[in-house]
């Protein structure tokens, strides 16, 4: 028997360029496989992350950060307030 699931993401910020952003003030293994399948499924997708705290450790004694996760994943990040240039 298949299963097919079928879930809708729900952007924390949709911006009027297209840009997607998702704030993050921990970046936990649910979120991130969620992040990661909605990336495969939507390739052409822009997704951003901002992070309260870049330098954060997926978990404890991680060696990658949460930036280092992003990076490593394709995805665009920032800490705190997201520069100018991603709303033009």
């Amino acid at each position: 028997m298949e299963y097919t699931l079928h879930c809708t993401y729900i952007p924390d910020f949709a911006l009027s360029n297209g840009v997607f952003l998702e704030l993050k003030g921990e970046l936990d293994a649910i979120s991130r496989r969620k992040m990661l399948a909605v990336k495969q499924q939507n390739p052409n997708m822009d997704i951003r992350f901002v992070f309260m705290r870049a330098s954060n450790r997926l978990r404890k004694g991680s060696k990658v950060t949460y930036a280092k996760w992003a990076e490593d994943h394709g995805f665009k990040w920032c800490e705190g307030e997201p520069p100018k240039s991603w709303f033009l």
